[in-house]
């Protein structure tokens, strides 16, 4: 009998004899292992067989499209992983405390002189700063050490046929990840990645692998798995085309004056860092902002915690992960490989952070008192922060914007 990780499809021509002979075997086994349901291996092969004209129509030769799927069935680690919703509750600190390790840094700098050519050609060719290349690669994969094992085209089927969250957004990154096989970049078993279908040492799903990745040595394939200077320039590539500002930095870590209005952020955010200037606010290390360039105020830990002062390159790290503390992560990362020393800012010593329920609480309270909350999602953006400081002012509190039980509870009591 197969082994549950290679359940065998040799057709997926369920008109012929053969192609029922195998599903059946293929529902047998996986009865007996108590991986898949029969209507799950049944959705897998039907799936599977209707998606030919789609991929067919996408450029998709009837030889890469068999090759892609030979030996595939149902992956059972996808659909358990898939069906749940771990709460995540880890504070920002922790996240960026546990990737700034003596470890991480180091292995950063090292890796620097190991690819220095390939980081100069990069930013010669990109203009992207080459120790945030370094920093996103190590987050995503450790530089090549952890960048998952999962086969991609299983993944993605068992994602698009087998599971009910935004099927229709895996079938479509599977043609994509069929046009990969199609134009040659890596062989079917060599396409691997994380669980959900992320590819390679740099993690593009593949819709983005086809946007942005590049054949920077020159070999005639964008191997992101295999090939470093590719990876390096892949990322270098989705970044300028994310919007990097040429030669700027992402942020400075800042401090602010003794009786900083706290309700000025949500008239200056975006404005030019001159203007900020003028609040007092100044960079840790004494030297001058500059002065033209449009600029954030970031306040991880709310008033009690460091401070940053965010730029365009910011927002761009922030489109390769949406999650502030991942982009906070590869702007300190980078800054550490760089020599720049550790934060003078203090984190609170008992900092707290509110689950994605609670935050969902917050955002549907701020709604019902009038604020301009478009959408519930349990997830603190730009628009929730700056309805939180004005409530804040509102109520006697620390207009920082930053949400803590204490917050939610009075939040939660107005009337």
């Amino acid at each position: 009998m197969p082994s549950p990780s290679n359940v065998i499809v040799r057709t997926v021509r369920l008109g012929s004899i053969q192609g029922f002979t195998i599903l059946g075997l293929m529902v047998l086994g996986l009865m007996v292992l108590g991986l898949a349901s029969p209507a799950r291996a049944d959705s897998y092969l039907n799936f599977v067989t209707a998606l030919w004209p789609r991929a067919e129509k996408a450029g998709i030769s009837r030889e890469t499209f068999d090759a892609a799927f030979a030996g595939l069935g149902v992956d059972p680690k996808v659909v358990s992983l898939a069906g749940t919703q771990p709460e995540f509750n880890q504070t920002i600190r922790a996240y960026v405390d546990g990737r700034l390790s003596a470890d991480r840094i180091a292995q950063g700098k090292a890796m620097a002189q190991r690819w220095k050519s390939w980081l100069d050609k990069a930013e010669e060719r990109y203009g992207v700063d080459r120790y945030v290349i370094l920093a996103i690669w190590s987050l995503e994969s450790n530089y090549g050490a952890s960048p998952g094992n999962s086969d991609t085209v299983r993944s993605l089927t068992t994602l698009a046929c087998c599971t009910t969250k935004r099927p229709e957004l895996f079938r479509d990154e599977l043609i994509d990840a069929l046009k990969i096989l199609q134009e040659h970049d890596i062989t079917p078993r060599g396409m691997t990645g994380s669980w959900a279908g992320a590819l390679g040492q740099v993690q593009f799903m593949p819709s983005s692998f086809l946007k942005y990745a590049v054949d920077m040595d020159g070999d005639g394939k964008r191997d992101i798995w295999n090939e470093e200077p590719d990876v390096i320039g892949s990322i270098a590539n989705y970044l300028k085309l994310h919007d990097w500002d040429a030669g700027k930095r992402w942020g400075y870590e800042v401090k602010l004056p003794a009786k900083f209005d706290f309700t000025a952020i949500n008239a200056h955010d975006g404005g030019p860092a001159g203007a900020w200037a003028k609040l007092g606010v100044a960079r840790v290390d004494g030297k001058p902002l500059p002065d033209g360039d449009k600029a954030w105020l970031f306040l991880p830990a709310g008033s009690k915690g460091p401070a940053f002062l965010t730029f365009q390159n910011y927002w761009a790290i922030k489109t390769y992960n949406i999650s502030d503390s991942y982009t906070l992560s590869v702007g300190l990362l980078a800054d550490r490989i760089r020599g720049i020393a550790s934060l003078k800012g203090r984190w609170p010593t008992q900092e707290t952070t509110l689950n994605r329920a609670q935050i969902t609480a917050m955002q549907k309270k701020l709604k019902a008192l009038g604020y301009p909350i478009e959408t519930i999602d349990g997830k603190i953006g730009p628009a929730a922060r700056a309805a939180l400081r004005t409530w804040q002012a509102k109520a006697g509190l620390v207009a920082d914007g930053y949400p803590t039980p204490a917050v939610l509870q009075k939040l939660s009591a107005t009337p």
